[in-house]
């Protein structure tokens, strides 16, 4: 709710194009997906179950709290990946949503190098601590706030990944734009979109980063959904295709009345900074 009329639009943009814009997707296409360990939940079952229930094999969670508690975390993932997967084909990865700070960043990097880190995603917030840290530590850094907030795409001195979030960069075309933009390789993620809302993450990875990972296991946090099944990995991939509401179930989510006010407010104004070619898209199909 707190996202400006700005950002608002961005994600009715990449609704809106997403339900309208025709995409080119072979059959049976599927993406590669980590899983993702929600902050509350026991971790070793969620690993287990990361691992033989949804059958991936990267695994990610938030880091940036006590750090013998995050580091304590991580060993246990690393031994679930060990003990159910060969050597070196799993990957753990961090995010530290720039809870740290530069000092912090350094010793708590240096405490986890022991780890199968694939990378750490934003350690600290500004881009040249994020430079200087790079030069201390092993562990590669991802950035997604630099990029997605404060638009950075010259990034190649200070990171060696850029995550890409769709539903929040306005949409599959200007998804694309962007990763063309940046100077190192992109991995996909998600922005906890319901099931119906990941399919233009799905398509950007499909499209740009089709031998990397994706982050869009995020169906495995959700108590509810608008479809009847929530759209999970199987054997550790997420098919690329549209999730079709369910009816009774986005009843069930509905706005509460003292709500729909407010929404519908926020929703005009988004709608009045739509640009012209998806107010086209729109029109042509309704």
């Amino acid at each position: 709710m707190d996202y400006s009329t700005e950002r608002a639009a961005r994600w009715l943009n990449a609704a809106i194009e997403a339900a309208y814009l025709k995409t080119d997707i072979p059959d049976g296409a599927t993406v590669a997906v980590n899983a993702i360990i929600g902050e509350e939940e026991d971790v070793l079952t969620a690993a287990r179950r990361s691992i033989v229930e949804y059958g991936c094999s990267t695994i990610k969670i938030k880091v940036g709290g006590d750090l013998d508690s995050d580091i304590a975390k991580l060993d246990v993932i690393r031994s679930e990946l060990e003990s159910h997967l060969p050597d070196d084909q799993y990957s753990i990865r961090i995010d530290a949503n720039a809870r740290w700070s530069f000092d912090q960043a350094v010793v708590a990097l240096r405490e986890m190098s022991f780890l199968p880190i694939e990378y750490v995603e934003q350690p600290v917030a500004d881009l040249a601590s994020i430079a200087r840290l790079r030069k201390l530590i092993d562990i590669p850094i991802a950035l997604d706030e630099s990029i997605r907030i404060d638009g950075a795409t010259n990034i190649k001195e200070c990171a060696d990944i850029a995550i890409i979030k769709v539903s929040p960069m306005g949409g599959m075309a200007k998804a694309r734009e962007l990763v063309a933009a940046l100077d190192v390789p992109v991995r996909i993620s998600g922005a906890l979109e319901t099931s119906p809302g990941l399919y233009p993450s799905l398509v950007v990875a499909l499209q740009c980063a089709p031998d990397h990972v994706a982050g869009l296991g995020t169906g495995m946090l959700f108590a509810t959904d608008l479809v009847s099944e929530t759209v999970v990995p199987h054997a550790g991939r997420i098919p690329v295709s549209q999730a079709i509401p369910d009816p009774h179930a986005m009843l069930a989510s509905a706005v509460p009345p003292e709500l729909t006010d407010y929404w519908r407010t926020r929703t005009e104004k988004a709608f009045d900074q739509l640009p012209p070619e998806t107010i086209a898209l729109l029109t042509e199909n309704l």
